[in-house]
């Protein structure tokens, strides 16, 4: 065995250099002699001097003579004949869509026009009648009348189509529609101004009816001679958009050839010849039904009617009032099922709950509505608040008894009312209200406003009293999607700046802010400030004038920042008030103008500008927002030095509800607003506005929106608010408390007086 090991290990050896060779001999022979890479057309021969004594292959000679070899040649890439294209990637910046709703083609539900018999549309025409009962029900509403209106009722589109050719209106009608409301709808419906339609029902009619079909839907009329079958436009009818889409371009074509003198027959057949599309009543088990109300009234006998309880459009009702007791009619009807559905719910889960996990203890009251706040600790309690016929307490830690008046009265009043017609419901009205003994309330976030009330209740014809203790609930509503106009934060500001003596060197500082903050960056606002003078300080200001610094500042930055929107102008007053200042400068602007009114005192940021274009809107809201007033430094920096910025906390500030004087607004809105103010205050001059409240009661009395919260953005620095004792006793005791309240908080102050206790029985003892 020993000696077979050298043999075997040589055939190994053997093995492994005859494989090695092997390969050799197979890469020598796969190797071609000439290397053709199949680029001729690309490569052209450049000359080298470096040439080769010995060369197995021809490779020709250049202009000279001289033999060429494989060193000669440089690859060269040829473009002449086959140039280089140069990829030319389209990229497209893409298109968004401004709302989700657009892109993914989402249309509005329904699109309803009036076809108006009548030649003026005034507040008894049935016409207001249906954009009163209807408007609030559809996504557009729209009337088309036969003349021209200058005036028409507030709320109510019109659009004119003149002349008395019936047919030739109908297509008008039509072609408009299809233009301009063509492809933002899924139904379109086409009424007479004689027609009553309750809006629920047409609206759940059409939730179970499927888009995308070509559908022609309304009462069938059938002409045999012409084979038409036609919608009735008495009792209204209506088209989807893709029969819209395909029959829209052909209107002015069937507009020309219509010559019969039934616009209904005309415009079905125009339908049927380009879409063969015919009129019909049913669509996936849904009913158009109509009911003619010629000559008819209300009664008990039409209640009845089974075609008049299925109706979706209701015809040939001549009048207003018979409009409005039909909208009642089915409003109550509807209001019976909703209360019904919702009874017959909470039984549902009343059953349901002995299955449940807790069985009927974990059910809430009342039944369906989410349960309690749970507070997390002692400091998330909900406090209740005690009340009587009275008063209320705990209402402001600052006044623990308050009248009980206003919004709080009016919430009392109807929880009491609401009580006893509860307990006369299900006692069979034995009771009256003899007096409330105790009245409790909390706001529960989760559920809403608790009443807990104990009352002594006198029974009908007997002396006897009785004690009752009612627990009631005012629920939150559903949270619902106010419709707002698009506003963006491109709108140029105009800021309005009221200088007084005394507020020169916070002017300084307040047009520095502003460089900084809107000029250095180019932002869309302007600055006006109006420098008041008393009279006796008017009477100095040729030779002597207060505000020359100030006025010599803001020409500088004129010139430092060319482009610049800085003015001031000068008023003389001796009680200069929001209204009085801005009865003067509204008039040199335009009333597309924002104003933002302010003061000195405040540290402007972009943020607070940014809010205030978001939150002011032209005929619609005006913003009051609530700053974020400084302490006395005096105070509260007595053993810290004043870091000369504001820092939202308990200890620096508070949020000042008592300011009313910032406030931003379109002119056209306070021009509007001080016209009404001077209608409902005849005679009263501007120097008896004195207050800033008095802008913010002038806008409330109007039907502008009026927004007030807190702005964490707007910091006012501190400064000593004057008080004149010409204002009214009430507006001067509120400025008095925002004075007071103004300079530091509870507990600083009182340490305040502690120290100064302190200091003095210091003083008396060293005495």
């Amino acid at each position: 065995m020993a000696r077979n090991r050298p043999m075997s290990r040589s055939r190994t050896v053997i093995y492994i250099a005859c494989g090695i060779v092997a390969g050799a001999v197979l890469s020598f022979l796969c190797i071609p002699l000439e290397t053709g890479c199949g680029l001729d057309s690309y490569v052209h021969v450049g000359t080298k001097r470096k040439t080769s004594a010995v060369d197995m292959i021809d490779y020709g000679t250049d202009e000279n003579g001289n033999q060429l070899n494989d060193e000669d040649f440089e690859p060269v890439l040829m473009t002449a004949n086959k140039p280089i294209v140069k990829k030319d990637i389209d990229r497209q910046r893409l298109i968004r869509m401004r709302y989700i709703s657009s892109e993914l083609q989402i249309k509005e539900k329904l699109f309803v026009g009036v076809m108006v018999s009548r030649e003026e549309i005034d507040l008894e025409s049935t016409t207001v009648g249906i954009n009163k009962t209807l408007s609030h029900f559809v996504n557009k509403l729209v009337f088309f009348t036969k003349i021209n209106t200058e005036q028409s009722p507030n709320g109510i589109t019109v659009i004119a189509f003149p002349g008395e050719q019936v047919n030739v209106r109908m297509f008008q009608i039509w072609k408009y529609i299809y233009e301009h409301h063509g492809s933002d709808y899924d139904w379109f419906l086409v009424i007479q101004d004689d027609t009553y339609i309750y809006g629920e029902v047409f609206s759940e009619f059409l939730a179970h009816m499927s888009v995308g079909r070509d559908l022609y839907m309304g009462v069938p009329i059938h002409e045999a001679e012409m084979d038409v079958t036609f919608c009735s436009r008495d009792a209204g009818y209506m088209l989807s958009r893709n029969l819209l889409e395909k029959v829209g371009p052909y209107w002015e074509d069937c507009m020309r050839k219509s010559w019969n003198n039934v616009p209904d027959l005309e415009f079905g057949r125009c339908i049927q010849d380009h879409t063969n599309t015919r009129c019909s009543t049913n669509y996936e088990g849904s009913t158009f039904y109509a009911y003619d109300f010629q000559d008819k009234v209300l009664t008990d006998k039409e209640k009845n009617d089974v075609d008049f309880q299925k109706a979706l459009t209701i015809y040939h009702v001549m009048d207003t009032r018979t409009m409005y007791k039909l909208h009642k009619y089915f409003s109550e009807q509807s209001l019976s099922q909703t209360l019904k559905q919702i009874s017959d719910l909470q039984q549902n889960i009343e059953e349901i709950s002995e299955f449940a996990p807790g069985g009927k203890a974990k059910v809430t009251w009342p039944v369906g509505l989410k349960s309690p706040y749970k507070p997390a600790s002692r400091f998330d309690v909900m406090a209740w608040e005690y009340f009587s016929m009275t008063h209320i307490y705990g209402l402001d830690d600052s006044e623990p008894k308050s009248p009980l008046i206003g919004a709080n009265k009016q919430d009392i009043d109807e929880i009491l009312t609401t009580t006893m017609a509860r307990l006369n419901e299900l006692h069979g009205n034995i009771y009256m209200l003899g007096r409330l003994l105790n009245g409790y309330r909390r706001f529960d976030p989760n559920r809403g406003m608790e009443y807990t009330l104990d009352m002594e209740l006198k029974l009908h014809g007997d002396k006897r009293e009785v004690l009752k203790r009612v627990h009631l609930l005012r629920p939150l509503n559903k949270a619902e999607i106010v419709f707002m106009p698009y506003v963006t934060e491109y709108t140029q500001v105009t800021i309005i700046v009221p200088v007084v003596s005394g507020s020169q060197e916070h002017v300084r500082t307040f047009l520095d802010n502003y460089a900084r903050t809107c000029l250095e960056t180019r932002d869309k606002s302007a600055v006006m400030l109006i420098f008041i003078y008393t009279p006796t300080e008017a009477l100095s200001m040729a030779t002597e004038d207060i505000y020359s610094v100030n006025k010599g500042y803001v020409s500088y930055l004129e010139r430092k920042y060319p482009g610049s929107h800085l003015s001031w102008i000068s008023v003389k007053t001796s009680l200069p008030s929001p209204i009085a200042i801005m009865d003067v400068v509204s008039k040199k602007f335009a009333s597309d103008t924002l104003f933002l009114f302010t003061n000195a005192y405040m540290e402007l940021v972009a943020e607070f500008l940014n809010r205030v274009r978001m939150n002011t809107i032209a005929g619609w809201q005006v913003f009051f927002p609530i700053p974020f007033s400084q302490y006395d430094p005096k105070i509260i920096y007595t053993d810290s030095p004043n870091p000369n910025r504001i820092d939202i906390s308990k200890t620096a500030g508070h949020f000042d509800t008592y300011l009313f004087e910032h406030a931003s607004f379109y002119n056209s809105d306070y021009m509007n607003a001080r016209k009404l103010w001077d209608e409902k205050h005849p005679g009263s001059e501007t120097d008896h506005i004195q207050s800033d409240l008095d802008l913010f009661e002038m806008f409330l009395s109007t039907k502008l929106h009026t927004f007030r919260a807190v702005d964490p953005a707007l910091k006012l620095h501190y400064h000593l608010r004057i008080c004149q004792p010409s204002l009214k006793e009430e507006q001067y005791q509120r400025c008095l408390e925002g004075r007071a309240e103004g300079l530091a908080s509870k507990s600083q102050l009182a340490m305040l007086v502690l120290e100064q206790q302190q200091k003095l029985a210091t003083e008396k003892v060293n005495i």
